[in-house]
């Protein structure tokens, strides 16, 4: 190939990189009149603290979620998948889509079957259901089957069947998946309202992203936010939290804190972190929080307020913080049901005259 070809290929290829003023200011007019007509279309926490502080998620975003090992990661993911379901209609062509290296497919269909049925998930694993019981599962499995969540991942069952090793799949294979389920899995095409990806650790790297470990992560992470761009939606990755979050007297990772590569904190447009204090704190004791007080019209108000949260299974904390085009916070206080993957807002006891620090709503 003689030089000046080249240099012309170089040329065209960075001729696709520049702006010209005029394309900026009309593609950001275009943006924010997307934003206007999608109003009310990106998926929230239904946790009232926390939608106060997070912007919605929106198509191209990738959304990492730290914690340590037990600290609610795939929970959360779970909850967001159902969140993102509920916005899709019976007769749209949209889906969520979870792969999960975590847990097998029929692990991952137990907690929504835990949700759906109002039946915790120790009860299914110990098999202790009566009748009834057993009757709602089957009723929650119909309504499973027309959901419009698929998933991408091992079978436990027919893993043991066939006698084969769970498959140790890259991004690439994920990308594959996605593609045969937007264009070939159905006999509609397919739109994917969100991705989740459980969880960035256990992912196999491509050949093609390096030898070193960190440089490995570096592209994955990078393959995510590829993923969230080219398949127009949000993409949740799950992140381990460095171990040396859990010799801190707080526990609350902050976006610094991935473990294996700080690629995640520069790539990721929102980081959202997760402390379980019944994992590493005395059952009873005490954890604190800030919360802002409303400001007025004037521009009053907006003082910190110190909140005390007893210890226990059911309380959780939910950081943001990072987040573009928009605020962080340290911490929100969130009711969760472990055994049902179920999470409500966290009322304290200034709010409601409760003697014992929290109430749930």
């Amino acid at each position: 190939m003689s030089k000046r070809v080249q240099n012309s290929d170089r040329a065209a290829s960075a001729s696709t990189l520049v702006s010209v003023p005029q394309d900026a200011s009309r593609l950001s007019v275009k943006l924010v009149e997307k934003l206007r007509q999608d109003r009310g279309q990106g998926i929230q926490f239904g946790i009232t603290r926390l939608d106060e502080v997070m912007n919605p998620l929106r198509p191209g975003e990738l959304i990492s979620v730290y914690g340590l090992p037990g600290h609610h990661k795939s929970s959360i993911m779970n909850w967001l998948s159902t969140r993102a379901l509920a916005m899709i209609g019976p007769e749209a062509d949209e889906v969520v889509v979870r792969a999960t290296w975590e847990q097998s497919i029929e692990e991952d269909t137990l907690a929504w079957l835990a949700r759906d049925s109002n039946i915790p998930m120790t009860k299914m694993v110990r098999g202790k259901l009566n009748e009834a019981e057993w009757q709602l599962i089957l009723e929650s499995s119909v309504r499973r089957a027309v959901s419009p969540l698929w998933l991408i991942g091992h079978s436990q069952i027919q893993s043991g069947e066939r006698r084969q090793a769970r498959p140790r799949m890259t991004l690439t294979d994920v990308a594959l998946a996605l593609e045969y389920i937007c264009e070939d899995a159905t006999s509609r095409k397919l739109k994917v309202k969100l991705v989740v990806l459980d969880y960035l650790q256990r992912i196999r790297p491509d050949p093609q992203d390096g030898g070193d470990r960190r440089e490995q992560v570096m592209e994955m992470v990078n393959r995510a936010k590829d993923c969230a761009l080219s398949f127009g939606c949000p993409v949740l990755l799950g992140v381990q939290a460095r171990r040396e979050v859990a010799e801190r007297q707080r526990k609350m990772p902050t976006e610094q804190d991935a473990q294996e590569t700080s690629n995640v904190e520069q790539t990721s447009d929102k980081v959202i972190t997760l402390w379980y204090p019944h994992k590493t704190e005395t059952p009873g004791s005490v954890v604190t929080t800030t919360r802002f007080t409303p400001r007025g019209e004037d521009g009053s108000g907006g003082q910190p307020v110190a909140e005390n949260w007893t210890v226990s299974p059911d309380l959780l904390l939910v950081g943001i913080p990072k987040q573009k085009l928009g605020p962080t916070i340290d911490s929100v206080p969130v009711t969760v049901d472990p055994a049902r993957g179920l999470f409500r807002n966290a009322v304290h006891s200034s709010e409601t005259g409760a003697a014992n620090g929290r109430s749930s709503r």
